[in-house]
């Protein structure tokens, strides 16, 4: 009996100790965090937040001219890009490539989207984003390969069939698709 009193309290102390350390820490939103801003990061975060603009008014937009005039910007952004992540082969990214990742396909993704929308018989505006894009992507495996792999398992199986109905062979190809496809 003299140690019951002892052997509950025990109890009770871990029992209130163990509640609290198995408190759950709240997350902010499911986004990945970078653990430090790079400059390939840096470049990419440039990228989408450049494009973003452009993408709406490519939704918007109604006329064949419209919409090459915006293709045409978009493929300047990832030009620019491809020439910044040229001069940053080397640069040690393994902490950002999920971040990396996750950016480009929200980019990829909405372009693809916002093209899919006019459902454009000119053939040569996807040509011309789909070199773009690939030089981007290529570009970025220059720098770290695990990144480009990533952003090719970003893609649901059920959004790969846009690359097929856009024709965007070398993006797929450069995203390591084309076996899926």
């Amino acid at each position: 009996m003299f140690f019951t009193k002892y052997i509950v309290s025990a109890i009770a102390v871990f029992s209130m100790a163990s509640s609290v350390l198995a408190t759950p820490i709240a997350q902010p939103d499911g986004q990945l965090v970078s653990k430090r801003a790079d400059a390939v990061l840096t470049t990419v975060d440039g990228v989408s937040a450049s494009i973003a603009p452009i993408v709406a008014i490519l939704t918007s937009a109604a006329a064949t001219a419209d919409v090459t005039a915006q293709v045409d910007a978009i493929v300047t952004v990832f030009a620019d890009a491809q020439v910044d992540l040229a001069g940053l082969v080397g640069v040690d990214i393994t902490a950002d490539v999920d971040v990396i990742a996750d950016v480009n396909v929200d980019l990829i993704a909405t372009i693809l989207v916002a093209l899919n929308i006019h459902a454009l018989l000119d053939l040569s505006i996807f040509a011309k984003i789909d070199v773009a894009l690939s030089a981007y992507l290529s570009a970025l495996a220059t720098i770290n390969a695990d990144v480009v792999v990533t952003i090719g398992k970003g893609f649901p199986l059920l959004d790969l069939n846009l690359f097929v109905v856009l024709k965007l062979s070398l993006t797929a190809k450069v995203l390591g698709l084309v076996s899926i496809l």
